[in-house]
């Protein structure tokens, strides 16, 4: 919309809603002969160099305003698009471009969400098939060598298993 045809977006409904006076221009197509159809970027610079131009008849008056003059500036043909532009039509493309990037971030958040939603289901699922299939066993089996360790030193008195070698390199071995 900034740089395409603007036209293609902006409807007359849209512009008439923007100002409760009468829209003397229904077409987006012909305001300032389709300066619109360039994009809105197009049409907000034009409009720049209409205000400028515009401020600077005014300003000519010093202060002391011709009023024959200045109904005569606001007759003038670059008044009236000064005026459709700022009335109507980049109101409506302000807003439509606005609508556009909101909607354009909230698409982009909820893509972010459901991507991080699936980051973290994979994450739980991976911790718990990783507590089943490796830490569940593992700790099984040092349970299991704790209980022989123990029942083992239970039944031997812990002078007779210092004092063997081979009992004790058994059990330094199993610790």
């Amino acid at each position: 919309m900034n740089f395409g045809n603007a036209c293609s977006f902006i409807t007359s409904e849209g512009a008439r809603a923007q100002n409760e006076l009468v829209i003397p221009v229904r077409n987006c197509s012909l305001v300032d002969s389709g300066v619109l159809q360039s994009g809105l970027n197009a049409a907000v610079q034009h409009f720049l160099e209409i205000a400028d131009s515009v401020a600077k008849k005014t300003e000519a008056s010093n202060g002391a305003p011709n009023l024959m003059a200045m109904f005569g500036l606001m007759q003038s043909p670059e008044f009236q698009k000064f005026g459709y532009l700022l009335l109507w039509w980049l109101p409506e493309g302000f807003r439509l471009d606005s609508h556009m990037y909101l909607q354009a971030q909230l698409d982009s958040l909820a893509v972010f969400v459901s991507l991080r939603t699936t980051m973290l289901v994979i994450f739980l699922t991976v911790l718990a098939v990783f507590s089943f299939l490796v830490f569940e066993p593992m700790v099984y089996a040092l349970d299991l060598h704790v209980k022989r360790v123990r029942a083992l030193l239970v039944m031997l008195p812990a002078e007779v298993v210092m004092s063997t070698a081979s009992l004790r390199n058994a059990l330094m071995s199993a610790i």
